[in-house]
């Protein structure tokens, strides 16, 4: 088979484990130092499934790196990933997948924080939106 049998658009339900939905695939993905910046805000008028959500980092001292989603006023309502970096620590990239997937209605986000001026966090969240 050819690579390219193996994907699909948008516009096709997913099958398998994969949810079938009519919906737009959402692969979003958001780097910060010494700060909180969404990843992905659920348009008006859409509901966003999340599916999967990431984060990695390269750290030169201690701090605290976090993805997780907030409300539109901003208010965070969970931490979805949380983890205290220790500089010169084996740094791995973590990953949590929901099956179920998270609801999230118009306005809420999915953001990644850092802790600290020399945190370097990268995270990502995938899923679909309708």
């Amino acid at each position: 088979m050819a690579l390219m049998e193996f994907r699909e658009p948008n516009h096709v339900k997913w099958q398998g484990v994969r949810p079938a939905h009519d919906g737009t695939q959402v692969l979003s993905e958001q780097y910060v130092i010494n700060g909180t910046l969404p990843i992905y805000t659920v348009p008006v008028g859409q509901t966003f499934y999340l599916c999967t959500v990431g984060m990695a980092c390269a750290i030169f001292a201690v701090g605290l790196g976090i993805v997780g989603v907030q409300t539109d006023v901003p208010a965070t309502i969970a931490n979805l990933l949380y983890d205290n970096y220790v500089a010169g620590s084996h740094l791995p990239t973590k990953n949590v997948s929901f099956w179920p997937p998270i609801e999230l209605p118009a306005g809420y986000s999915v953001f990644v924080f850092s802790g600290v001026p020399v945190l370097q966090m990268y995270g990502w969240a995938h899923g679909w939106v309708e």
